[in-house]
């Protein structure tokens, strides 16, 4: 299983969300996470990213502010939250029979 981990510092602009795709098809990861995207997830387009194999899976929670942190997987990978708030995501992911637990800060 490959992840990623990525302070990206925004993603609304044409020439981060190319750097983000090359990254992604370059190291084809199951599970990306990115930092400081600036930017509401709903802005990325699901389409977008099952061209390249991914799906949104969970956002951290932020009361009023935008979520700074999110959590995609491959379309193939089923993984569990255990734990999101307002600095990280925590969740739970079975590979070939191995359960592995994954914390993004």
């Amino acid at each position: 299983m490959k992840c990623v981990f990525w302070n990206i510092r925004g993603l609304a602009n044409n020439p981060s969300r190319l750097a983000l795709k090359k990254l992604i098809n370059s190291n084809k990861p199951d599970l990306c996470f990115i930092a400081e995207p600036w930017m509401e997830v709903s802005k990325l387009s699901a389409r977008w990213l099952s061209r390249l194999n991914l799906k949104n899976f969970c956002v951290n929670i932020r009361d009023n502010l935008q979520p700074n942190l999110w959590c995609l997987c491959s379309t193939t990978l089923n993984p569990s939250l255990i734990f999101v708030d307002d600095q990280h995501i925590s969740l739970k992911v079975e590979v070939d029979g191995k359960t592995f637990g994954i914390s993004a800060i």
